[in-house]
């Protein structure tokens, strides 16, 4: 069946390693939309964050941000939510005690407030990203399971694989793990991992499931193409899953397509072999 969807993740897969989207990149999604493609971004960054990577154009139909838990337009009109309810986002605070100074809760609002994190934040967590990136979105506070303003778009806790990956195990024996959905996102050349912590059922392939019946598409005429494990919903769902050279290997599976490396403009190779040619 002919492709009428690309759903494309950022990190590691349309941007390079510098956060820049290469030209041969820009020219083919521009040639997806002359031909009438309808173009979707899915990403585990927030949607602010998402935004200031993708200008100039052409610009996606819709934008799946915090791995499935908002979609908006590039202007910014919500078409669909799953944020995580504040009760539950203190369920899974007061489970994870010790992990709070790696524990990040995300908002969807302007500026100030975006992210929080805890006065005690580790410096060796995503403290330091988040002063160097977006130090004016950031705000600090006492105790975060107290200081939630409302509820959140998602928990993040980030950290060195090794002092993280017990944390899942922790969670799914706790009084949370029945109301959340947890995905990996795990870049093991710089010794950082990514625990999301959604609301339960909520992911990329949620999301975009979700946009498809908005639309009125099949999920066997859409093409996505990732690279980690917070993608795994998303490609097991569509009909032309493409995986990033630079992947893990334990992301391949029979019949997925390994497309080029993201410093080799894999998305647009991609886009040539199934979508213009």
């Amino acid at each position: 069946m002919a492709i009428r969807v690309i759903a494309i993740d950022l990190d590691g897969t349309l941007l390079n390693s510098h956060q820049e989207i290469s030209q041969p990149n820009r020219d083919a999604l521009e040639a997806a939309t002359r031909r009438g493609l309808q173009l979707l971004i899915t990403t585990g960054r927030r949607f602010h964050s998402a935004l200031r990577l993708l200008a100039p154009g052409p610009y996606p139909a819709a934008v799946i941000t915090s791995n499935g838990a908002l979609i908006a337009s590039p202007e910014g009109t919500v078409f669909h939510r799953d944020f995580l309810p504040s009760r539950t986002a203190r369920l899974v605070l007061d489970a994870s005690v010790e992990y709070r100074p790696y524990a990040v809760a995300i908002f969807h609002r302007h500026g100030r407030g975006q992210v929080m994190m805890q006065h005690n934040a580790s410096p060796d967590g995503p403290l330091q990203w988040y002063l160097k990136t977006a130090p004016e979105c950031l705000v600090q506070v006492a105790d975060l399971p107290a200081s939630l303003p409302e509820d959140p778009v998602q928990l993040m806790f980030g950290g060195a694989p090794a002092s993280l990956e017990p944390l899942e195990t922790q969670l799914r024996l706790s009084p949370a793990a029945e109301h959340v959905h947890l995905t990996w996102t795990k870049y093991f050349a710089r010794n950082v991992s990514l625990l999301d912590v959604m609301n339960r059922g909520c992911s990329k392939g949620s999301a975009l499931q979700w946009w498809l019946n908005r639309e009125g598409t099949d999920a066997s005429e859409v093409m996505a193409i990732g690279d980690n494990y917070n993608d795994l919903e998303m490609l097991q769902m569509v009909g032309r899953p493409v995986v990033m050279g630079n992947a893990s290997p334990e992301l391949q599976r029979d019949g997925w397509h390994v497309t080029l490396p993201n410093d080799e403009d894999g998305v647009a190779a991609a886009i040539e072999t199934f979508a213009l040619s």
